[in-house]
């Protein structure tokens, strides 16, 4: 699998270097600094987020057909399976028929064949150039195995019997255990990916590099090369690493079966020849040292144990999968969350099967041996370990910079491989000791299936914007957000509380990319909590196993009622104490607090919970305190106010539960304090039943409202304000603002200056508006001024003409201010990004040109209020009410943008009051969004106010008053 998603990236990135594509053009008018390393690359909004950036990419560097890049695995499989059959027609080209060398021996084997116990005699054929005398080799495929016996080997049967059948026997066992063809296909897949893909990308590849230093580019270029070249040096190793650990267990299962079937055991008794290094050697021979296989006979627990290769060999194709995968569909344009969900199914399936497989396998072995199994620990060490690699040398986020920023934070991959391991380890242990049927076929089927969704989760977590935030930090300005938040919802709450919420907010939105992820924070402690329903008794599934082993009972777990009742108890208190506190706050204020006693109560459960199975009882107490916690406050509010902290404060919870968990483990361990094993108490098995059900369903219901919800609204996307930590170079500048003026910015700016017809100007403020900001920050007033004034100007178009060509005219103005700007920056000066004053116009044009409107707007909407209040009669519809407050915060945000008008009387009295229209209809539809019906008579009593003063304020301008 590794290979083949390999061979679709490298296919794609040749053929992206093969073609001329600009898409670095597109990325510099965008403003990527090539110098500034990674975190102003993978954090910058504008190339991860803008549909402009992707409309130039579309049309300067369009995405190579979708089948394009699938044309590497197909063309792959077609070569290798040639390959394949090549390899076993060259092989019988050194060979002749054994009946041509000792047709005597064919008796023998014959009879070696009907120990093994095969269908069908393989064709035994001899080598007559080698000469070993304990040579042999099976080649071929399953159906139609051949076997090679070296000459050597026949010559010295007469004098070493035991040993020939000891060989033969081995050679049989391969073909009894079906791994010839799977042998010889992964042989043929390697040599075909070195030759078709890996060797083309590596010759382009270092001509590249040796072409890179002169590039105005190289910044970028060279670093990018690099790493593409270690990348194809790290594929080799771990793929050849992979292969070689495959078929040393390949050879140490054939030495079992050829022994269970009788060979003699002095057929090992080979001597080895002393090597430097012998450990660091074994990991690169495909054939086991010989005093390795001798001890596998005398004790196949190797066999059974989780070893550390293989879980950082599948850590790491885990995360070159999950890269091609996601690179793949970022060239196709397709980067929903659904798509990517599925990549990281596939991927976290892949791993699941590997790793938690053999922990399942090792946990049951040690169950029947009675022995101590591995805790999942040290294999998820060894799994994140193979995850940070891969991610260093070819992860999304490490791209110019060979470690981040923020290089502890990589830290988190391997505390990920724990956890996961570490569940599967305690799952498989907890139902091992209670499944009571003839298998474990269903249970670990239950458990793998769960385990791989919650792994898909953290794999679409850290790629799609979780790694983002914890290596390179948040790229926005917290005081940016901080003045938005409070001029767009005043009094949602105080400037320190918004400060905490605006710099953390980042990472609890990465959150909602991943889509499932309370779908997995409910399994990963409801699937463990089935176990307690299962009737205690027998295990049949040790005695299927092991016939002379007897029937053991099932182990003694807690009772149900000491797993949930920290749940229960810590989730009532702190619900009992929101209720009493959070009645008169503030909604930022309350949407805090619920958060803190969701994960206050989760702490408490965490710490008091049982000391056996302490991962899944603590995940489980956690989780039902906070959900108690959640649903309480939903109950005093609403659904709607809680919803930015749902996802976050149940993800918390189980992140708390899994830590807390881990903390007493260690204790516990440093301690060598033994569990206390719970007394055996009467099972009331239906009860705990519908108990169970009860918790599951209540977890589910929540994943479902808020995938429920993710589905059906439709969430704004906006480029946010980033932090410019420091100015790009006079050269990059440059180049920036060139490439900028080549996908379009010029032809824009030039468009917005000469029109002179509404139909003109409707035009240039829609493509300005899907345009690409200009590159330079200096200069970014003076284009926030130009899309602001098309924009109005096309607005008043609709309604007056002439407003709107006059709008026109200072969109013009602006846009001319621009346009000298961009040619002073592109000469390496200083530009002067003034925005030009908007011209004032005289108060009778003002007011017939949109003004005397707009006071008519508020006056009438702040009356369909109270008309919709008096027809209501007391049941009011909140929907009904916001979409009036929501009118009446349009009219204000429309007058705070209009002309400016040159009495000064009137544009103070204008400002003034357009800032508290918009703060009275913030706080009606902050009043709904509570269910706070005082609040609501106060924003109800403000908008009385402003309705009397624009009557007062349309009166004057009518001539009639002036006391306003």
């Amino acid at each position: 699998m590794m290979l083949a998603v390999a061979s679709v990236a490298l296919t794609a990135d040749l053929a992206g270097r093969t073609t001329e594509s600009l898409d670095w053009v597109c990325r510099l008018a965008a403003g990527w600094d090539p110098d500034a390393g990674d975190q102003a690359e993978v954090t910058n909004p504008t190339t991860r987020d803008d549909p402009a950036f992707y409309a130039c990419l579309d049309r300067y560097s369009p995405a190579p057909a979708w089948w394009l890049p699938l044309l590497g695995p197909v063309i792959l499989i077609g070569a290798a399976a040639m390959l394949f059959f090549l390899i076993t027609t060259r092989k019988r080209r050194r060979v002749v028929p054994l009946s041509k060398v000792d047709p005597d021996v064919q008796e023998v084997l014959d009879d070696l064949v009907a120990v093994a116990g095969l269908e069908r005699a393989p064709e035994f054929v001899v080598d007559p150039t080698a000469t070993s005398t304990r040579g042999a080799a099976v080649f071929g495929r399953d159906r139609k195995p051949v076997v090679r016996l070296d000459v050597g080997l026949l010559v010295h049967r007469g004098k070493d019997p035991d040993g020939f059948r000891a060989v033969v026997l081995h050679e049989l066992a391969h073909i009894h255990n079906r791994d010839i063809t799977l042998t010889y296909v992964t042989v043929a897949l390697w040599r075909t990916f070195l030759a078709l893909a890996l060797l083309p990308d590596s010759v382009l590849l270092a001509k590249e590099l040796f072409d890179g230093p002169s590039s105005p580019l190289s910044s970028f270029h060279v670093p990018d090369l690099a790493r593409g070249i270690v990348l194809a040096i790290l594929m080799v190793l771990l793929v050849h690493l992979a292969r070689a650990d495959v078929l040393r267990t390949r050879e140490v299962h054939a030495d079992l079966t050829a022994l269970r079937w009788g060979a003699d055991r002095r057929g090992w008794d080979e001597a080895d020849r002393p090597s430097f290094g012998a450990v660091f050697a074994e990991l690169w021979r495909t054939h086991p040292r010989w005093d390795l296989r001798r001890a596998s006979l005398d004790d196949p627990a190797p066999l059974f144990g989780v070893r550390a290769l293989p879980m950082f060999l599948t850590g790491a194709a885990a995360e070159l999968i999950n890269n091609a995968a996601f690179l793949y569909l970022d060239q196709q344009r397709n980067l929903g969350e659904w798509p990517r969900q599925f990549v990281a199914l596939v991927t976290a399936g892949l791993v699941t099967g590997v790793a938690g497989i053999a922990l399942w396998r090792a946990i049951v072995h040690a169950r029947l041996t009675e022995t101590n199994g591995p805790s999942g620990v040290l294999s998820g060490v060894w799994l994140g370990l193979g995850m940070v690699t891969a991610e260093l040398l070819a992860g999304p986020h490490v791209l110019y910079d060979w470690v981040p920023a923020r290089w502890w934070a990589m830290t988190v991959p391997v505390a990920a491989g724990v956890a996961f391991t570490w569940w599967i380890a305690q799952c498989a242990r907890l139902w091992a000791g209670t499944w009571r049927g003839r298998t474990l076929r269903a249970p670990m089927l239950l458990v793998l299936v769960s385990g791989g969704l919650v792994l898909s989760t953290w794999f679409q977590w850290w790629l799609t914007g979780g790694g983002i935030v914890l290596l390179f930090g948040s790229p926005l300005s917290t005081n940016d957000m901080v003045t938005d938040f409070q001029s767009s919802v005043p009094g949602a709450g105080p400037e320190w509380l918004l400060r905490i919420t605006m710099s953390t907010l980042l990472l609890m939105a990465s959150l909602i990319g991943a889509p499932l992820i309370l779908v997995a924070v409910a399994l990963a402690w409801a699937v463990p909590l089935l176990a307690w329903t299962v009737r205690p008794g027998p295990l049949r599934w040790v005695h299927e196993a092991v016939t002379d082993f007897p029937e053991p009972a099932s182990q003694r777990l807690p009772t149900l009622r000491r797993v949930v009742l920290p749940g229960l108890v810590t989730g009532a208190l702190a619900a009992g104490a929101l209720l009493l506190v959070g009645r008169d706050l503030e909604e930022l204020a309350y949407i805090a607090t619920t958060f803190a006693a969701a994960v206050a109560a989760a702490l408490l459960a965490s710490l008091t919970a049982p000391g056996t199975h302490r991962l899944p009882t603590t995940l489980a107490g956690a989780q039902i305190a906070a959900m108690i916690t959640i649903a309480a406050g939903a109950l005093l509010r609403s659904w709607f106010v809680l919803k930015p902290m749902i996802t976050a404060g149940l993800v918390a919870a189980a992140l708390l539960a899994v830590a807390i968990a881990a903390v007493r483990a260690l204790v516990r361990r440093l301690s060598r304090l033994r569990p206390v094993v719970p007394s055996p108490r009467p099972a009331r098995i239906r009860s705990r039943r519908v108990a169970v059900a009860m918790f599951t369903a209540a977890a589910l219901a929540f994943a479902g409202a808020e995938i429920a919800y993710a589905v059906t609204s439709d969430i704004p996307k906006s480029i946010p304000k980033v932090t410019v930590t420091s100015m790009p170079s006079v050269a990059t500048t440059r180049m920036q603002l060139s490439a900028w003026n080549y996908v379009g910015g010029r032809t824009v700016l030039d468009r917005v200056a000469t029109a002179t017809t509404c139909e003109v100007v409707t035009a240039a403020a829609q493509e300005a508006e899907a345009f690409l900001r200009v590159p330079d920050q200096r200069l970014q007033p003076l284009w926030q001024a130009v899309i602001t004034r098309t924009d109005h100007a096309r607005a008043k178009c609709a309604a007056n003409s002439e407003a709107g060509l006059a709008g026109a005219r200072q969109a013009a103005d602006a846009a001319a201010a621009l346009r000298i700007g961009v040619d002073v920056a592109a000469r390496g000066g200083t530009p002067d990004a003034t925005v030009p004053e908007p011209t004032q116009l005289e108060l009778a044009q003002w007011a017939d040109w949109g003004a005397r409107d707009l006071l008519f707007r508020y006056a009438t909407t702040a009356k369909n209020v109270y008309d919709y209040l008096k027809r209501a009669q007391g049941e009011v519809e909140t929907t009904t009410l916001a979409g009036y407050c929501t009118d009446l915060t349009r009219v204000a945000t429309d007058g705070q943008d209009f002309f400016r008008v040159n009495d000064p009387w009137m544009q103070d009295r204008w400002k003034r009051f357009m800032e508290e229209a918009g703060k009275t209809g913030a706080h009606c539809k902050r009043a709904l969004m509570d269910l706070d019906l005082e609040a609501l008579r106060t924003a109800l009593a403000e908008i009385t106010v402003q309705q009397r003063t624009a009557l007062c304020l349309e009166a004057w301008l009518r001539g009639s008053s002036k006391n306003c």
